[in-house]
């Protein structure tokens, strides 16, 4: 792919400060700044320009760089399907010169309560590749991948706008996996400057599990995408896995090798292991045994993490969406653990860590949407909101025998809302 510059694109990275600056007065509230890379030679997949968004904060020793997810793909024909139905995950032709802030890095402290002072980065996902991308060069007209190459960069230039202090490093889905893939790097590359690292993986925890309903399997194509990104797992996860270095894009194999203090939260029925998974709307009673199946492996999979949040959702990324403030998990909020999380290595203050929220917090019930903070579940037909009761029945609950035992006539029971049921179920479930 070519080299190009959108229209109006800074020329150096200097004329990209001034514009950023002069630009201040007329970007709507809240948003944050484009600054184009001064490394030319790293590109989104097709060959324009990466870059970030930017915005200081009152707190001048505490930056959150978040990493963007959004997929990937692993061989030419699924590069071209991303292309031709996403490329705005492929390109920056169009990207703004300012961007609306996600929840997690808004400045209002009633949607971001623990960082709305801080200071905010967002790089924009671009490269396909979870972030682990080193391919600078094409061939027949095809795809570069710079994922870790613009990680790497980004950190980098951030040293010139005064980075110092502590830097959370936060990512959604492949920029949660991304993140997990950079945390240790990043602390080893910014201690020299007296810079403390920590990591927060949202939704980027994926298991290599085979099933019938998926022609191709997961690790297969962790395999294909590594060989085409020249992807760059951290070399001590690699050095388990010499034969199989792709193995270390999934979380729970490359947990052990990570040094930097992660959090990861993790919804135990993630829509995007399902669809990874063959399962994109269950409604069949094997299908959600399926659904099940893997809620069983994922909460398996969290067992050795330290530091983990995992409500029992069909649900996928929450940390940049508004409702990421009420979730939670036996009745702690998100938030209160991601705190109390920070608080524990960032604070010598044993006492205060006594009375704060438990490291791991994983959903007792082990049936999808049990929890009455979780996101709304809808139709993928109709996009109407699944009943609480119906979905049971699809479970393969007996909603009449339910009824009975609670003293409900079946009818009544079905037109509860979800608020109504979810209390009165679970003792039976």
């Amino acid at each position: 792919m070519t080299n190009l510059r959108p229209p109006g694109c800074c020329l150096t990275w200097t004329l990209c400060l001034l514009l950023t600056a002069a630009s201040e007065s007329v970007a709507p509230p809240d948003s944050l700044r484009l600054v184009w890379l001064s490394n030319t030679s790293l590109t989104c997949n097709d060959g324009t320009p990466a870059g970030y968004y930017i915005r200081r904060g009152t707190n001048s020793h505490h930056w959150v760089v978040y990493l963007e997810g959004g997929g990937y793909c692993w061989d030419a024909k699924s590069c071209r399907a991303r292309w031709k139905r996403r490329p705005g995950l492929m390109s920056s032709a169009r990207w703004p010169r300012a961007r609306r802030a996600p929840a997690l890095l808004s400045m209002d402290p009633a949607a971001n309560p623990l960082w709305h002072n801080s200071n905010h980065v967002l790089l924009p996902y671009c490269s396909s590749d979870m972030w682990a991308g080193t391919r600078t060069k094409s061939s027949n007209d095809s795809f570069v991948f710079t994922g870790r190459l613009i990680v790497k960069a980004v950190l980098s230039e951030l040293l010139q706008f005064g980075l110092k202090g502590r830097v959370l490093l936060v990512g959604s889905s492949a920029g949660g996996t991304g993140v997990m893939l950079h945390a240790d790097a990043a602390r080893r590359n910014l201690r020299t400057h007296g810079i403390r690292v920590a990591a927060i993986a949202d939704s980027g925890w994926f298991l290599d599990r085979h099933t019938r309903a998926r022609r191709i399997s997961v690790d297969a194509i962790a395999k294909l995408g590594h060989s085409l990104w020249q992807g760059s797992p951290p070399t001590s996860c690699v050095r388990q896995f010499r034969e199989k270095p792709w193995l270390c894009y999934f979380g729970y194999r490359l947990y052990p090798h990570i040094r930097t203090p992660l959090f990861v939260f993790q919804y135990l029925f993630d829509s995007a292991q399902l669809t990874a998974e063959g399962v994109r709307a269950p409604r069949t009673r094997a299908q959600w045994d399926a659904v099940h199946e893997t809620g069983t492996a994922l909460r398996s999979s969290l067992k050795g993490v330290r530091a983990t949040f995992a409500p029992a959702c069909i649900a996928h990324g929450a940390l940049a969406r508004p409702e990421w403030l009420a979730i939670n998990v036996s009745g702690i909020p998100l938030p209160r653990a991601i705190r109390c999380w920070e608080q524990r290595f960032s604070a010598p203050n044993r006492r205060e860590h006594a009375r704060c929220a438990p490291r791991r917090l994983i959903e007792r019930c082990s049936w999808p949407q049990c929890n009455g903070s979780c996101p709304r579940l809808r139709d993928p037909r109709t996009g109407e909101e699944v009943a609480l009761a119906a979905l049971l029945q699809s479970f393969g609950l007996d909603v009449n025998g339910a009824a009975a035992a609670m003293g409900l006539d079946a009818r009544a029971l079905s037109r509860m809302s979800r608020a109504e049921l979810l209390p009165l179920l679970a003792p039976h479930t």
